[in-house]
């Protein structure tokens, strides 16, 4: 029986890792791919979420601290 609850405790806490990567990575994703597509391409960008953060589930770890540095260095652009 503590196996079953160490199972679902283990289950619910890789969903709740998953839905804050979506969400956060998404997020980050969505937001430095519209500002640097903006500043290049010279036009405000809209890029749809969902796709964002689907590939916030990969890239999560590179563009939530890409996105701090954008938001830096949005300030000096």
């Amino acid at each position: 029986m503590e196996k079953m609850k160490l199972f679902r405790l283990s289950g619910s806490l890789l969903l709740i890792f998953l839905i804050i990567n979506l969400l956060i990575g998404g997020l980050a994703t969505e937001y430095v791919v519209e500002f640097w597509g903006s500043v290049i391409k010279g036009a405000p960008m809209d890029v749809p979420f969902f796709p964002c953060a689907i590939a916030g589930l990969f890239l999560g770890e590179f563009t939530i601290p890409a996105a701090a540095v954008t938001w830096i260095i949005s300030f000096a652009i």
